[in-house]
């Protein structure tokens, strides 16, 4: 017979959990599948809004493989770099370098990300690393010129720039960009040189017209430096350095009425959309901490106009600020302003 307390502490028998059940207990506890259309919408959503939430997505899905991980955190990367928030995107590109320590997509991104914040080192560390796992492409040697450019290395700028024009002789950017480090370093004679062979093969290249003419203006050949001033400025009213150029030649015609108009209304779009987070004048700080005088914007890519993908997102939502839209016009007055504060 059994007591009581043998009941309460004898050994239950285990039954063993039917097959049908056992599969649906487990269906419902694993990680939740990764989603064909959260990768696609990652790599092809038009918006970056919608691309930043899709990548997501991937990343937390606990059964992406390390692949889709790393091209999620990539692609959300350059979504916030389209929308200037270039720190988000330096942090999503270092993850995905974590997970792909060889991805040169990732190292390139990376490297524009620390351009917009001013961290040139950073930038050329993370070039000379897809320039050797990429084997040198000209693309590369270009970007690590116009960084070392930026850090003030003439020397170095003008041997990257020379290694891309070795693989692409046409290449108008590595002419120009060239054409510019030969000018830091006192060679106006190269530098003139160089913009023009970069006309040559851009004829509607603003930009090398406007930095021949300032070679010129500086060289006293007003003839000439108007010239390249006024065609500058034709093709491009939004480089007011040009327009300046040409005040100070003492010429003032129709393209620099325009280049004032479109400065004015720059002015009046900051104003509305961006004064309360950045100072957007020559003197004072902005509001915001995190947010840069828009003078330190216009003093750091002096040697560029800031059309350039680097910075255009200047004008565009990005971090903490507001979403509002701007067509491409008026996106060319802001930069039109911000270019007209630099010296």
């Amino acid at each position: 017979m059994t007591s009581a307390a043998q009941k309460r502490t004898a050994p239950k028998s285990w039954t063993p959990m039917p097959a049908c059940v056992a599969a649906s207990f487990f269906a419902l506890t694993a990680a939740p599948a990764l989603a064909a259309g959260d990768l696609a919408a990652c790599r092809t959503a038009q918006m970056p809004e919608a691309r930043i939430e899709a990548c997501g997505a991937v990343i937390h899905t606990a059964t992406a493989s390390i692949a889709d991980r790393a091209e999620a955190f990539r692609r959300r990367g350059d979504a916030h770099a389209a929308r200037a928030a270039h720190r988000q995107a330096a942090a999503d590109y270092t993850e995905a370098l974590r997970l792909e320590p060889a991805s040169v997509p990732a190292l390139t991104g990376r490297a524009s990300a620390r351009l917009a914040t001013g961290d040139n080192i950073g930038a050329v560390s993370d070039l000379t690393d897809a320039l050797r796992i990429d084997g040198g492409s000209a693309g590369l040697f270009v970007a690590r010129g116009y960084a070392r450019l930026l850090q003030g290395n003439a020397d170095e700028a003008v041997a990257d720039f020379t290694a891309a024009l070795a693989k692409q002789p046409k290449n108008a950017s590595a002419l120009n960009n060239r054409g510019l480090a030969h000018r830091k370093k006192g060679d106006t004679a190269a530098a003139i040189a160089d913009y023009t062979a970069a006309i040559r093969v851009n004829p509607s290249f603003a930009q090398a017209y406007a930095n021949r003419g300032y070679v010129y203006e500086a060289q006293g050949d007003k003839l000439a430096a108007t010239a390249d001033l006024e065609r500058a400025l034709s093709l491009d009213p939004a480089l007011t350095g040009a327009a300046k150029g040409l005040e100070r030649l003492g010429h003032h015609n129709d393209a620099t009425a325009r280049s004032d108009a479109l400065i004015s209304h720059g002015k009046e779009l900051a104003q509305k959309n961006c004064a309360w987070c950045h100072a957007i004048g020559h003197t004072g700080e902005s509001p915001n901490p995190r947010a840069p005088r828009w003078i330190d914007m216009a003093g750091r890519h002096p040697i560029l106009a800031l059309r350039e993908p680097l910075s255009r997102g200047i004008a565009r939502p990005h971090d903490e600020m507001p979403k509002f839209e701007l067509s491409d016009a008026e996106v060319d007055t802001i930069i039109a302003y911000i270019n007209s504060l630099a010296p």
